[in-house]
């Protein structure tokens, strides 16, 4: 549902320019082919190929760069850009907690080296930012990608949420303060036990203020 309303609020900005002001999230997840193409993604509206020439508008571009992982960004505009260290790399693997905003430092590099710390098995977060068509303004977002291999690949994107508003953008928690269903199914028997408990409760002190 998340993905679906995600790719329709971008539409909807690209079609009209109407400035929805909010986070926009995509959780779709995307296999990124283990190929010097690898593949072509326009974080705004979701679309993806595998040419930068069928993606129109595209902005960040995951691709094998001989021997391992390497981020190719959009040159036009020139912003868009990963969460680095330095202006030249490497990209940094961001915790939870942290934040992308305008005080981050970018990069675009395109060697691999740069992205070390998403050759590692396991699931990273990429800050970044790019240029929104649809608002005329920089937005600021973080990405998950998941690493099977010593190279980086197989990789997955699981999915990417941006600040459509061009302001800063946290990147939450394990849980982002949501319950886990265990935790929902206890919450709704502790509600469902306080609410019997009041109906007895309502009940008994009826019965013995009529009795009285």
């Amino acid at each position: 549902m998340r993905s679906k309303f995600a790719a329709a609020a971008a539409a909807l900005l690209m079609s009209t320019g109407t400035a929805y002001a909010g986070p926009i999230t995509f959780s779709t997840p995307i296999n990124v082919p283990n190929s010097f193409d690898g593949i072509y993604i326009n974080l705004l509206t979701g679309a993806t190929g595998a040419t930068g020439s069928a993606v129109s508008g595209w902005d960040f571009n995951p691709y094998n760069s001989g021997t391992a992982l390497s981020f190719f960004w959009s040159a036009t505009p020139s912003q868009a850009s990963g969460v680095a260290s330095t202006t030249t790399g490497p990209y940094v693997a961001l915790a939870p907690g942290a934040v992308v905003s305008s005080a981050s430092v970018f990069a675009q590099v395109t060697a691999s080296t740069a992205t070390a710390a998403f050759q590692t098995p396991g699931t990273h977060i990429l800050g970044f930012r790019f240029y929104n068509e649809a608002t005329s303004a920089i937005n600021y977002g973080y990405m998950t990608l998941t690493s099977g291999g010593s190279t980086g690949f197989p990789l997955t994107i699981n999915g990417w949420t941006f600040e459509n508003s061009g302001g800063a953008i946290t990147v939450p928690g394990a849980t982002a303060g949501v319950p886990e269903p265990a935790t929902w199914a206890l919450m709704i028997l502790g509600f469902g036990a306080m609410g019997a408990t009041m109906r007895r409760t309502r009940a008994t002190t009826t019965r013995v203020r009529y009795a009285a």
